[in-house]
């Protein structure tokens, strides 16, 4: 199980460069890779993202690339023949047409837009890959540690809250026959005080069988206890499991809360609202698991 919240810094030197990396995770209910990169590894932009897709599966991940060194080295610079000529042509033109003197010179196309032209070519993308998927790999896999490492201090957590939630549902369990006994008794004490007379049995039999009847939290109590179970054994496994145990908590507030209506019973109110408080306090920490 894992955090989704983590940080690591890493560098890699290769030649003439030096690639500084950052990455950061934080929590987000799906995946969501953010990237800053130098203009020279735009085109490595997918790749990079399909990297770090199979070592997060869940969670905002923002990382910051840099490139320094003699990053000049790099540039292919070309002339764009075609504009060339034709800039050439419209000077011919000019001097002509305004009866200018002069030859025309190279210095007249210096400051020209599109005659000369850095290229960042393709292939010096491939060259980089090698290097900065090593890089990314070993801050990717310090950021897994740090995350299984916390994971592991929520999992330590949420089991002691399971365990304490588990023991509070057995103890409603315990008292759910006691609450048709005492609802009887209240029952037929308050028939007597109002008609001063002995209850008839029978008809105290029945009242108590239809209360009983729709206050029956057998069910409820079955469903808690299955997805007590569940939530257990996922903590145990290594999948992405954030938002199924997410899923279980809501289902286990809903039985919660029905159980609450159902039971007219002062103990079985307290025990729910104290499931209620740590479910709430299991959903803050489950928000931080992948």
């Amino acid at each position: 199980m894992k955090s989704m919240t983590a940080y690591a810094r890493g560098e890699k030197v290769w030649e003439n460069l030096t690639f500084t990396l950052e990455i950061r995770t934080l929590n987000h209910r799906y995946r969501d890779i953010v990237l800053k990169v130098p203009q020279k590894l735009f085109l490595l932009e997918e790749r990079i993202k399909r990297l770090i897709s199979t070592y997060i599966h869940r969670g905002r991940v923002d990382c910051i690339i840099k490139m320094s060194g003699n990053i000049e080295e790099l540039n292919t610079i070309t002339i764009n023949w075609e504009a060339a000529r034709a800039y050439k042509k419209l000077l011919e033109q000019l001097k002509t047409g305004l009866s200018l003197k002069g030859e025309i010179t190279v210095d007249m196309f210096l400051g020209v837009k599109d005659i000369f032209t850095t290229e960042e070519e393709e292939s010096d993308c491939e060259l980089f890959w090698p290097p900065l998927e090593e890089a990314l790999r070993e801050i990717l896999g310090k950021i897994n540690e740090m995350r299984q490492k916390e994971g592991e201090n929520l999992k330590e957590d949420l089991e002691k809250r399971l365990t304490y939630v588990k023991e509070l549902v057995e103890a409603i369990e315990g008292q759910a026959p006691k609450v048709i006994e005492n609802y009887r008794q209240r029952l037929k004490q308050r028939i007597k005080e109002i008609i001063g007379q002995e209850v008839d049995e029978s008809r105290l039999v029945q009242e108590v069988a239809f209360w009983a009847e729709r206050s029956d939290i057998t069910e409820e109590i079955v469903r808690l206890k299955s997805h007590i179970k569940q939530f257990a054994n996922l903590l145990n496994t290594d999948e992405p499991i954030g938002r199924k145990l997410d899923f279980l908590l809501q289902e286990m507030h809903r039985e919660t809360n029905t159980l609450g209506v159902k039971a007219n019973d002062t103990f079985i109110s307290q025990q729910v609202v104290e499931i209620k408080t740590e479910l709430e306090k299991m959903r803050q920490q489950v928000q931080n698991i992948e």
